[in-house]
């Protein structure tokens, strides 16, 4: 499943040279992440089942420019491993006339005990939910 999250352009991200500054895209990658997981489950994960980011790799194709329509960011799943998932996500222009990717990223998300400060197993929830996302069809 890919999910969407309309992203606003505030007049605060955009920099010197008239497009949103390259560490705002991060930003909203991380908006549209947790808009993802917290659609799979509300409130997961919560309590001492955390989730840390461990690496984003982004590949930025065009520069945003300052606009009254939002962007669209989309995430899905493309990896379950013992502790830890894939997340693959864009930022695009979905306005058929346009249709231009603003960006590429990749995410590992790492399961997190949070008392104890260390990775853990996934829980049979989050497994779940994540099997049944990926399950989806990605259009």
């Amino acid at each position: 499943m890919k999910h969407r999250y309309d992203c606003r352009i505030r007049w605060s991200d955009v920099d010197s040279y008239g497009h949103v500054n390259n560490v705002k895209y991060l930003e909203y990658l991380q908006e549209a992440r947790i808009a993802f997981l917290s659609s799979l489950s509300p409130g997961w994960p919560r309590g001492r089942e955390g989730a840390v980011l461990a690496r984003i790799d982004v590949d930025y194709r065009r520069p945003i420019r300052f606009r009254p329509e939002p962007v669209v960011v989309e995430t899905w799943v493309t990896r379950i491993g013992r502790s830890s998932y894939d997340l693959a996500a864009r930022i695009v222009d979905d306005q058929p006339e346009v249709a231009t990717v603003f960006a590429e990223a990749r995410a590992v998300i790492v399961a997190y005990d949070v008392k104890g400060l260390r990775s853990r197993p996934l829980t049979e929830r989050e497994r779940s939910a994540l099997e049944r996302a990926a399950a989806l069809p990605q259009g």
